[in-house]
């Protein structure tokens, strides 16, 4: 199978041991890594996973794999468990070379492949440029979303702007497509306290929440794509009707289980100036969603009881 990485790197004035705390701490890696305006901080806790906070709610974002302090550090992004990211550091003229490299993109579907290396090593090359400021005491040069970029859950075709995440499941795919296409079972791991209604389980199918004071359809879903148990496609019924989201739900068999691989596209047609915040916030909410459909599925207490 062919090998696809992304590799960046950049040369900072400060000794190795500035630069490895700034790359492996959680609270000097949120002030270069995450963007301002998503109001967000990070932590690791006693298991390795860290996490990124907003408020109270800790998403786990990746997960410690292995440590040479001061020379090497890899991590694993979660929920999917796909993509590794790995520092090297290297001292170079009285400075440090970090190079970052990021493999496993031959673990995704073959047409996201190119979609997602693209977004990332752009996003790296900014990333550094901002780990170089931070540690050097300037001004972040890229304080804009960039985050689902790095961790590689960002995707962009040639028209297209989009977020990718993707989990396995201890489950048959049947077992898998009756979560997300049930009313009652998305309630479940979705939105407990809040139910939905479905017109038709075929194409042209309206999923929504009723409105209970005026009984209007709510935050419509409509089936574009019916093909049990491999592939579910929603399109946003939206206001205003220029800016519909599409959901993607692919479904194949690993290992045993399911791989369940969520696509959200859309994004291109927000303005500029809110499109990347966007991409921020829903990298995370959807990972978090995943975590949440895959806990009710293996019969495990939800991460996200208030859903979503």
């Amino acid at each position: 199978m062919e090998q696809l990485t992304v590799e960046r790197n950049i040369w900072i004035d400060a000794p190795r041991a500035r630069v490895w705390q700034a790359v492996t701490d959680p609270e000097q890696v949120a002030q270069w890594f995450l963007p301002p305006a998503l109001g967000a901080g990070m932590k690791r806790d006693e298991r390795g996973n860290i996490l990124v906070y907003m408020g109270e709610m800790g998403i786990a974002v990746a997960v410690q794999e292995a440590a040479d302090p001061p020379r090497r550090y890899t991590s694993r992004g979660l929920p999917d468990g796909l993509i590794t990211t790995t520092y090297l550091l290297e001292e170079e003229k009285g400075g440090t070379r970090v190079t970052v490299m990021l493999a496993g993109f031959e673990a995704l579907p073959v047409e996201a492949r190119q979609d997602r290396l693209e977004p990332s090593g752009a996003g790296w090359e900014k990333a550094l440029a901002n780990l170089k400021a931070f540690v050097e005491g300037e001004e972040l040069p890229f304080p804009e979303g960039i985050t689902a970029a790095l961790f590689g859950y960002r995707r962009i075709a040639r028209e297209t702007f989009a977020i990718e995440r993707s989990i396995w499941i201890e489950a048959p795919r049947e077992r898998v497509w009756h979560a997300i296409t049930d009313p009652q079972e998305i309630q479940r791991w979705f939105s407990p306290t809040t139910a939905w209604e479905l017109s038709a389980l075929a194409v042209g199918g309206r999923l929504f929440v009723r409105d209970m004071e005026t009984g209007a359809e709510q935050y419509v879903q409509v089936i574009e794509l019916f093909d049990p148990p491999r592939q579910l496609i929603l399109r946003a019924d939206p206001e205003p009707p220029d800016q519909p989201h599409v959901t993607r739900y692919v479904l194949t068999e690993e290992n045993g289980g399911t791989r369940l691989t969520l696509t959200y596209s859309g994004y291109e047609l927000e303005p500029e100036d809110s499109r990347w915040n966007s991409l921020e916030r829903d990298a995370f909410g959807f990972g978090m969603m995943l975590e949440n459909l895959k806990s009710h599925v293996e019969g495990e207490r939800l991460p996200y009881p208030g859903g979503f």
